[in-house]
């Protein structure tokens, strides 16, 4: 009884697997196309700008 229990189940799922595979079909891709990505290369290579320099306040100086 076993043993038909399992051949059973073989079946079912080896039957399931091959739906599932003819199901998807061919040429179902219905996508618009990707555009090319564009790659930027520096023609040279310059470095980063500075960053300007802080405005510090001026120190207190006072003596409480």
């Amino acid at each position: 009884m076993k043993k038909l229990i399992r051949e059973l189940i073989v079946l079912g799922m080896i039957g399931v697997l091959t739906t599932g595979a003819f199901a998807q079909g061919k040429g179902g891709d219905k996508r618009p196309p990707k555009e090319k990505s564009k790659v930027i290369n520096p023609d040279k290579r310059e470095p980063p700008p500075k960053p300007p320099p802080r405005e510090r306040p001026p120190k207190d100086n006072k003596k409480p």
